[in-house]
């Protein structure tokens, strides 16, 4: 009776509705898809064109290209006009090999063959580039756009290199980079990742709407993408970069940004930093937080109530598992979905509940 009374009082304090109150048209559609701490985000535009970014982890019996098939049905598109392989870590490009088993893949782009020294690295980097074969492949800079109709994609950092003309209309001084500090010795030893500074990062556009989606781009190059000046502007939405982990999603790229909701792409152990939430806790403007689980490190505390988080299930370690794996979960999930209007306007639904809110244009 508690939960009952807990949900009623979020339905009618927060502007939370039921998915069948959702108005429907013309949608800008974007499916957060829990892959478990790795990435996997399926855009859609208004005539059903398709964009993904990143694949999710290999193995797990193709685990996380089932889980992208669900959303490309959910969405009723039966191909991936254009997959977006942000860098070559295993939890965003392992998945490509059974996602091309279930899906057709028609365009590739990712930042070109630069994978450093890193031996794992180049290990998914070969088997990624095999399955892409002769099949139309880009190398993505930055200022490129991604053409799809209806939409305005653009790169805005790939290869370690970030956008240095200011998109249309932008280009305001950033007044949170002069408190920005450099991560350094003692914070992290991934501060600095060169794979994760490759990242290929995008801003996508539908009319008024906008919404970024970094990889996991790191702090110190967001640094270089935002400073001194602000190159992109406002964001209504923030797909929250680098799961969430505290390497990334400094203030000088997410306050600059001043998203009015955020979508954290994290697992139950990976990301959902302490860090991460106090700084989208800061942001000024920000309404709410979706998680696509509840975080284990951000506790109590820091994470969100159940009505904003897709998947509660902390998992468990899958057979076969190493000593000491973290744990995961091998059946059904559930994803955040973004259904975005040209005014402004968007809704997120949370994939578990079926419940939605509503946030209205900026005026």
């Amino acid at each position: 009776m508690r939960r009952l009374l807990v949900a009623l009082l979020l339905l009618f304090s927060s502007g939370l509705l039921s998915s069948a109150q959702i108005q429907s048209g013309r949608l800008f559609e974007a499916y957060v898809i829990d892959v478990e701490g790795g990435e996997a985000t399926l855009f859609v535009s208004p005539a059903g064109e398709s964009l993904l970014v990143d694949a999710g982890w290999p193995g797990f019996d193709g685990r996380d290209a089932d889980r992208i098939l669900a959303a490309a049905r959910h969405a009723g598109i039966n191909q991936i006009d254009h997959l977006v392989i942000t860098h070559y870590h295993g939890d965003h490009v392992g998945g490509v090999a059974a996602l091309a088993e279930r899906l057709p893949i028609r365009h590739f782009i990712d930042h070109g063959a630069d994978v450093g020294e890193d031996e794992r690295e180049r290990a998914q980097h070969e088997r990624y580039v095999a399955v892409r074969g002769e099949r139309r492949w880009t190398a993505a800079k930055p200022g490129d756009a991604i053409p799809i109709t209806g939409l305005d994609v653009r790169v805005i950092a790939a290869g370690g290199a970030v956008l240095r003309t200011p998109l249309a209309g932008q280009g305001v001084a950033n007044p949170f980079c002069a408190s920005f500090q450099p991560h350094g010795p003692g914070i992290t030893s991934r501060a600095g990742d060169p794979g994760d500074g490759r990242s290929v990062s995008l801003l996508l556009a539908y009319g008024k709407f906008r919404t970024v989606i970094m990889g996991d781009l790191n702090w110190n190059k967001e640094y270089d993408l935002m400073c001194p000046v602000n190159p992109l502007g406002d964001v209504d939405v923030y797909l929250v970069s680098h799961h969430g982990s505290d390497t990334s999603g400094s203030a000088a790229l997410v306050h600059a940004l001043r998203p009015r909701a955020a979508i954290m792409n994290n697992g139950p152990q990976k990301g959902g930093a302490v860090q991460t939430f106090q700084i989208l806790g800061a942001s000024p403007g920000l309404v709410d937080l979706w998680q696509n689980h509840y975080s284990i490190p951000g506790g109590d505390q820091h994470n969100r109530a159940e009505a904003f988080i897709a998947n509660l299930d902390s998992g468990t370690v899958a057979p076969g598992s190493s000593s000491g794996a973290q744990p995961v979960h091998m059946g059904p999930a559930h994803w955040i979905k973004l259904s975005a209007s040209a005014d402004g306007g968007f809704t997120i639904t949370n994939g578990r509940t079926g419940i939605a809110k509503r946030y209205a244009p900026r005026d």
